[in-house]
């Protein structure tokens, strides 16, 4: 393996790519459903959590258990005698039994208006569509209590009238609380998530943007890794570079923007309103609230989405690493080509051998002669006068070198 260093990074890149795309597509198939259900969800949680489905009928239970009580005092119509009820002399000294109206209003009570009570008047979901409800549950609440086994009809009358036209009340009211709860519906985060969901198919393919731009990356790596523009370049390589580039941009770009806000609401939820609750709490309150006093109706309407942006949110801690090790591997591979390929050894030696004349003069060698009989040796310091010197002649006969 060539520049086996080089190659392992280069695998490492593409390994985080892996995990990044199956948390993508787990995120997304959370998503989708919970997103497109959220309007019903919220509905849900209001009418089966909340038992505000069952508001009206136990309301007219209420309203059929008070008047049962009227009526035994004589007053064969309670919504006639209610509303401008004065005690009668003739009936006040009857003794009527309320146990059973008491019971059945204990049981309304427990079956849905003591919950739509306690949310009507919470801080945070009690919004002012929800008041004029409250004030009635808190009226039958505080008439109840003052319900005897046995009373006389002069005390029984002025206490199940109130209760009845309080219950009657909530009955009238009704449209008030589907307002609130489709004002809780129609909020502004809800339509948002709306109006974007058809953005969450698009995400299945996110991934493969990096996945693509990975691959031809891996083309231009396969031919050598060097640009045309160097010795060794390849064409082919080079012009598989582009696409790499834009679909790079392209994947780090959202996969970023995905980062960024999914970290903004996660660590600056202190600093973001909910307006559709009332008091406007910071998003990070209300959170809390509702998971640490409505467990149930969190996981109808928000648990599956949130975990699946959390998903999504760690996808894109993935990505966004990968994204950024492929940037810095690939410009470190363009400018070092560690895979560029060696110049032959014939070629190498070529290039090492100097050229003729570039070193220094050349010299020719010097023609060689036959021997020549030397004469006889005469004695030291003897010079003949006639003959000329042994050493002289040698000098001239001996041609110059020849610089070429």
């Amino acid at each position: 393996m060539q520049r086996p260093c080089w190659t392992f990074a280069f695998g490492i890149i593409c390994v985080l790519v892996v995990p990044g795309a199956v948390l993508t597509h787990m995120s997304v198939i959370e998503l989708i459903p919970s997103i497109e259900d959220l309007p019903g969800n919220i509905v849900k949680g209001f009418d089966e959590v909340f038992k505000f489905a069952y508001l009206t009928q136990d309301s007219k239970n209420v309203k059929t258990a008070s008047a049962t009580v009227v009526n035994e005092c004589g007053f064969s119509n309670a919504a006639v005698t209610c509303p401008n009820f004065k005690v009668n002399t003739l009936t006040q000294g009857k003794v009527v039994s309320t146990g059973a109206a008491k019971t059945a209003i204990q049981k309304a009570f427990a079956n849905s208006l003591s919950i739509v009570s306690k949310i009507a008047n919470d801080k945070y979901l009690g919004t002012a569509d929800l008041q004029s409800t409250a004030k009635n549950l808190e009226k039958i609440t505080a008439d109840l209590n003052k319900i005897k086994p046995s009373m006389k009809c002069y005390e029984a009358i002025p206490t199940f009238c109130s209760i009845y036209t309080s219950a009657d009340g909530i009955v009238a009211g009704i449209s008030e609380v589907d307002k609130a709860i489709n004002s809780f519906k129609t909020s502004d985060a809800v339509t948002m998530f709306e109006d974007n969901k058809q953005l969450l198919i698009v995400l299945h393919a996110l991934p493969y943007f990096l996945v693509l731009s990975l691959i031809f990356f891996g083309c231009f790596w396969w031919k050598g890794g060097v640009c045309c523009c160097c010795r060794g370049g390849s064409k082919c390589g080079t012009l598989a570079l582009l696409p790499s580039i834009l679909l790079w941009i392209a994947s780090f770009v959202i996969y970023l923007v995905v980062m960024v806000v999914g970290l903004g609401i996660k660590y600056a939820a202190d600093k973001i309103e909910v307006p559709v609750l009332n008091g406007k709490p910071t998003l990070d309150v209300a959170i809390a609230h509702i998971q640490t006093n409505y467990p149930k109706f969190w996981n109808v309407v928000f648990a599956d989405m949130v975990d699946g942006l959390d998903l999504l949110l760690l996808a894109s801690f993935f990505f966004v690493a990968a994204c950024l090790f492929q940037s810095l591997y690939s410009s470190l591979e363009i400018c070092c080509c560690p895979y560029r390929k060696k110049a032959e050894p014939k070629a190498a030696a070529d290039a090492q051998s100097p050229a003729p004349g570039l070193l220094g003069p050349a010299t020719t060698p010097v023609e060689s002669k036959p021997d020549v009989e030397q004469p006889a040796q005469k004695p030291e310091g003897v010079v003949s006068l006639g003959e000329p010197s042994t050493q002289n002649a040698a000098a001239a006969e001996e041609p110059a070198a020849v610089c070429v």
